[in-house]
């Protein structure tokens, strides 16, 4: 496993456990993350043109509350870390 990987899991009532996998050398904020993840899950709901979904996806407010950036940083690469969508 590449030590520079971090697991992001959604947790939300409609995008729940979605996973998105980044590489910790190109992250400088935690905005930077909730980004590539929410670009990373459009463009899947894009690629199958699920219309409705893609609206709810632009609609949430997501944040990770869970961790701070250096413990991320320094997170195990097989630790889970949740980006939620206001409704946790």
């Amino acid at each position: 496993m590449n030590p520079y990987s971090r697991n992001l899991y959604f947790s939300s009532a409609t995008f729940s456990e979605y996973k998105v996998t980044l590489d910790i050398r190109f992250i400088d904020t935690i905005e930077d993350i909730i980004q590539d993840c929410k670009e990373n899950l459009l463009n899947t709901l894009k690629a199958h043109n699920f219309i409705q979904l893609i609206d709810t996806c632009n609609a949430c407010e997501f944040h990770i509350h869970t961790h701070t950036l250096d413990e991320i940083l320094t997170a195990s690469p097989d630790d889970k870390i949740y980006i939620c969508d206001g409704h946790c």
